[in-house]
């Protein structure tokens, strides 16, 4: 009796799981089917009850995670994907949905192991589709420095990962229409079987810090050793020296360029000793400080006297480098800051962006916060985007192209503004800078001239490799 009872639980269990495991199936479909509606609130619903219904083994966790985490659903996306990782090996998207969980929730160590995992599985992703008669472009991403961070598809309202750190992105400069595009994730030597590789047209380096990941500009330029006859956008050598200290030294002598003194120093041993050290470099006040590194306003400070230097610094975790730079007080006598980019493509000058701020710190924000509502930055804008020679000078427009010349990439850009002899102030220089097209929208005048990067960019590329198929 006792035999038959524990048989008839068993099968009454399995028989609940059944069902369970197939609602769970059904719900997901549901959500995935409603998400491709864009009928989101009804996905999440799906996708929670097929949380609740899924069992701990259920072989499709993998599925439903990544599903929840474009749902937005974070927390069930972790509980979930955490325990499919449990279950056995994730695929790439996976992980790096996982990744960003992990840095989400501050455990950085898990997310370094879920990003080299992926590296390692896949270390060369191919084009959705191939087409034989496109050139194939190689395309070489890092995440020795690097992370993946949570964005919003404005279409579909779907979050989805996007690599951060130290690189140039390619999703508005390359046409995928027009080429094969392969994309190698480096990680130490993962990239180390050149046999197995097809016959690329092209390289394209988009590891672009120096300060933030000159390890995977080493594991980049060790692999393109190995084919010395293929053409290599931005090669790693060239984008080594462009950081800012050694710009503040190649770029800081060149006539009618200034880029103020700059100097590296690290947070270890006494607060006092350390300002001391960077007051001997000659360095006085105000200074900038900011991370080695980084390429945003989230780590940068302007530091007023010694004792606020002081300050800053024993707030820093200890180890950390930081750069300080000598700031210049450049508003223009219209009462604002100005900062102007412009990209450098295959040698030619494009005008990017001018933005104006009652703020030093100037961002792609202050678009919103001053110039949405102040015509006359907007005009002034316009200006420098129909005919930036014409607006900056030829003194200036010379200095841009020496820069250009000392820099020497086929792909960087440069954000500056100018004192009131017209000479160039350098805040970057390098090609850790995106192309977007985020704010042609509020700003439609910016468009046109967008757009024409967009095609500099491809025509560089067709050119690069029609070059090498030519006898």
């Amino acid at each position: 009796m006792i035999s038959e009872l524990t048989e008839s639980n068993l099968n009454d269990k399995a028989s609940k799981q059944d069902d369970s495991s197939t609602i769970a199936e059904a719900q997901l479909q549901l959500a995935i089917a409603c998400a491709e509606r864009r009928e989101l609130a009804a996905a999440r619903r799906h996708a929670n009850i097929a949380t609740e219904q899924a069992a701990l083994d259920w072989p499709h966790l993998e599925l439903l995670g990544t599903m929840l985490f474009q749902l937005s659903e974070f927390s069930s996306a972790y509980f979930v994907l955490s325990q499919a990782s449990q279950n056995g090996p994730l695929g790439a998207e996976a992980l790096k949905v996982l990744a960003a969980l992990f840095h989400r929730t501050g455990e950085t160590d898990n997310a370094r192991r879920c990003i080299a995992a992926m590296a390692q599985l896949e270390a060369i992703a191919e084009p959705s589709r191939l087409h034989p008669d496109r050139p194939k472009i190689l395309r070489f991403r890092s995440v020795e420095k690097s992370r993946f961070g949570i964005k919003t598809n404005r279409e579909t309202g779907l979050r989805y990962c996007r690599l951060k750190g130290g690189h140039f992105s390619t999703k508005n400069l390359i046409d995928r229409d027009r080429f094969n595009l392969y994309v190698a994730t480096v990680f130490g030597n993962n990239l180390d079987k050149p046999d197995t590789l097809p016959d690329f047209d092209l390289f394209m380096n988009s590891v672009s810090c120096p300060d933030l990941d000159p390890v995977g500009l080493d594991n980049v330029e060790a692999f393109l050793a190995k084919f010395p006859d293929v053409p290599v956008i931005n090669p790693p050598h060239k984008v080594r020296r462009t950081t800012r200290a050694e710009n503040s030294r190649r770029l800081g002598v060149l006539p009618h360029v200034i880029l103020p003194q700059t100097e590296l120093f690290r947070v270890e041993g006494a607060a006092l000793a350390i300002a001391d050290q960077m007051e001997a470099a000659g360095l006085g006040y105000p200074v900038i400080v900011r991370h080695r590194g980084t390429q945003t306003g989230k780590t940068m400070a302007k530091i007023d006297s010694r004792a606020a230097l002081v300050e800053w610094i024993s707030a820093q975790p200890p180890g950390t480098e930081a750069y300080a730079t000598a700031f210049i007080d450049c508003r223009w006598p219209d009462g604002y800051y100005h900062k102007s980019r412009v990209f450098f493509i295959d040698g030619e000058l494009f005008p990017v962006a001018s933005l104006a701020s009652d703020t030093w710190q100037i961002h792609s924000g202050d678009r919103y916060r001053v110039m949405s509502s102040t015509p006359l930055t907007q005009e002034d804008e316009k200006r420098f985007l129909s005919d930036p020679v014409a607006y900056l000078g030829a003194k200036a427009i010379d200095a841009l192209y020496t820069i250009r010349d000392t820099i020497d990439l086929d792909f960087f850009g440069i954000d500056f503004t100018l004192d009131s002899e017209r000479n160039v102030i350098v805040f970057e220089a390098n090609a850790a800078m995106r192309h977007n097209f985020d704010h042609a929208e509020n700003f439609p005048y910016t468009r046109p001239h967008l757009e024409r990067v967009s095609e500099a960019f491809a025509a560089m590329v067709e050119r690069r490799t029609t070059a090498r198929k030519s006898p």
